[in-house]
């Protein structure tokens, strides 16, 4: 039977060391550079094309930037335009690395957790900056707000702060979770297809049931990585919002 945790395993391709620090070049961050490639190729091939009726990659990136709109739209409030370009790299940069990992011998970065927890903490500290630079020290509110009665507030502050705290925690381990499941159910009932397929008793027209089950998980884990990607792009808007649409009474006077 396959080994399901052998695509899971990070190989050094190119070894590299700048002052004492390893910045080696591996399966992982070299996934992560065609995903970049990949991207931006779509990108300048599919705005390429000026003409008044576009062709079929610029109306799907059409259709990409509406999607993205809607996202911010429903869960920002009017300033969350600015976040758009940041939402839809992002979403981006987890769709196509998803669907690259589903590849067969390819190698799936979402599926490591040091991946998804960085990208995680970048949502989180851009919360945190913008929200500081957006509203300043009026942004600790957000774990006091006012109405509060003082013998409670101290409890209350130390929830809200463990719940932020935990924030990018949760958002990083729910896409590493979902993806690395995926793919050792996808290798687990790929090799027993294949196993069922050789057995003699399924001849003739049975021995394709094996393979129609594993083609058909295969699409059933390609809309999962358009979702994960969905969900955390929704979590990071949600996020963020907090950060631009608060503010304090006082700050309005």
């Amino acid at each position: 039977m396959i080994d399901p945790m052998a695509s899971f395993e990070v190989k050094t391709l190119i070894p590299l060391e700048l002052f004492g620090i390893d910045i080696s070049i591996t399966n992982s961050s070299l996934y992560m550079i065609v995903v970049v490639l990949v991207v931006c190729a779509l990108f300048f091939i599919g705005t390429s094309d000026k003409a008044i009726i576009p062709n079929k990659l610029r109306y799907c990136l059409e259709s990409l930037f509406k999607f993205i709109n809607g996202i911010i739209d429903s869960n920002v409030s009017e300033k969350g335009s600015q976040l758009f370009p940041y939402i839809l790299s992002l979403f981006l940069f987890i769709t196509v690395g998803n669907m690259i990992g589903l590849l067969p011998y390819a190698f799936s970065f979402t599926s490591q957790l040091v991946v998804t927890l960085c990208m995680a903490c970048l949502v989180f500290i851009s919360s945190i900056i913008v929200g500081f630079c957006n509203q300043g020290m009026h942004y600790l509110k957000h774990f006091c707000p006012d109405g509060i009665p003082t013998y409670i507030a101290p409890f209350f502050v130390i929830i809200e702060l463990m719940s932020f705290a935990f924030r990018p925690i949760s958002l990083g381990i729910r896409l590493f979770a979902n993806m690395v499941s995926g793919h050792i159910m996808i290798k687990i009932i790929a090799s027993f297809a294949v196993s069922l397929a050789s057995l003699s008793f399924l001849s003739g027209g049975l021995a394709i049931i094996p393979v129609i089950v594993n083609v058909l998980l295969n699409v059933f884990k390609l809309v999962v990585c358009v979702l994960q990607a969905y969900v955390f792009a929704v979590l990071s808007c949600i996020y963020l919002s907090e950060s631009l649409t608060v503010e304090n009474k006082e700050r309005r006077k």
